[in-house]
This record gives C-alpha cells, sequence and structure tokens, in this order.
C-alpha cells in the first residue's frame, strides 16, 4: 500500500511539473513579461503597470507621481497616461481611452543659459494641467553644490493650483523624458515653457 501511494505522488510530482514548466520558461524567455520597464529594465514600486514603459515616476510624501508609455503600431512612446495615488488606490489617472499625444501632450527639454537644464512634460485634462519636471543646476563649473529638483505642477485656466515636490530622500526617474525618440518624435514640441522656471525659454 505505501509503495502505491509514493507511486502515486511520484505521478502527481511529474505532472504537476509539466505543468508549471512551460510557464517557468516563458518567464525565463520573457523575464518582463509583466513588468514595467525603465531604459528596457524591469522595475518595481511605480504607479505604472505591467507592458509600460516609465517616463516618470517619483514619490511625493504618501503619494506617487507617475507618468506612463505604452507603445502602439507607430511608436514605443504611442500612449501615455498619468497616475497619481497610491499603490492600493490610484485617485487619478488619465487619459481613459487611448487618443493623439498631439492632442493632450507637449514637452521640452531647455537650458537656462548657465548651468541648469530643465525637462517636462504637459498633460492636458480638460482645462487642467499637470507638467511633471526635473530640474538639474550646477552651480560651479566643478559640480559642487549640484542640487536637482523635480514634481508636478497643477494648472487651471493659467493659473497655478497645486505643486507636489517629489521627496529629495528618494529617486525620481524622469530620464525617458529625453529619449530621443520621444521629444520632437512622438511627442510634440512645447513653444510655451513651464510656469515657475521663468529662466527656461524655448
Amino acid at each position: 500500500m505505501e509503495r502505491r501511494d509514493h507511486s502515486t505522488r511520484s505521478k502527481l510530482r511529474k505532472t504537476s511539473l509539466l505543468k508549471v514548466a512551460p510557464l517557468a520558461c516563458a518567464l525565463m524567455v520573457h523575464p518582463g513579461l509583466h513588468a514595467q520597464t525603465y531604459f528596457g529594465n524591469r522595475i518595481e514600486g511605480t504607479l505604472c503597470q505591467a507592458g509600460e514603459t516609465v517616463m516618470f515616476s517619483c514619490n511625493s510624501a504618501q503619494k506617487k507621481i507617475a507618468v506612463c508609455a505604452r507603445a502602439n503600431s507607430d511608436s514605443p512612446f504611442g500612449e501615455l497616461r498619468y497616475r497619481f495615488g497610491s499603490d492600493d488606490r490610484i485617485e487619478l489617472e488619465f487619459p481613459k481611452h487611448p487618443a493623439p499625444l498631439a492632442s493632450y501632450a507637449s514637452g521640452n527639454r531647455l537650458g537656462d543659459g548657465f548651468r541648469g537644464m530643465l525637462s517636462y512634460l504637459h498633460l492636458r485634462n480638460g482645462d487642467t494641467t499637470y507638467s511633471v519636471y526635473f530640474e538639474a543646476v550646477a552651480p560651479t563649473y566643478s559640480g559642487e553644490d549640484a542640487h536637482e529638483t523635480s514634481g508636478v505642477i497643477v494648472e487651471s485656466k493659467g493659473k497655478i493650483v497645486a505643486r507636489r515636490i517629489c521627496d529629495r530622500s528618494g529617486r525620481t526617474h524622469s530620464g525617458m523624458l529625453d529619449d530621443p525618440k520621444f521629444l520632437g518624435v512622438a511627442l510634440p514640441p512645447d513653444t510655451q515653457g513651464l510656469s515657475g522656471f521663468p529662466n527656461y525659454h524655448p
């Protein structure tokens, strides 16, 4: 009786392994199949979803800010989504449905003529515009006292109504905003500038 039980358990184990093996192989071949990516690498902890590219992401107090891209037939940045909230609850997400980028988004990368660089992305939701940004300033040629700031500026009918700064103790993922296939190619260039940053002119 014991031998039969052992044989049955062995058969069950083999059957289970056969069922699991194809899935394991698929995950090994496609490690990013269910992952969000940043410069092609898997990344966790943002509000972007599986299959999306992290264009911008940071923590701000107890909240998270993210802009995520999804490829379509025309571009790896065919669709953009703005998300705000937490892992447990997304408080704001737009656009809800795919739309041409030119209908709601624009951006630019600007210098201030000295040692400051600003990358930003405008996303319009009705009369409200959400602008994520990343600024890096090196006051000296040697790079001493360099500082970085990032966050989101919210404007309604041309006036700033809210502003959230990314946590300085955390990391801001914003490098994909400068991808040469994004600014000026997939994304229309902005010609207005970013409110609150008067030293940067398109």
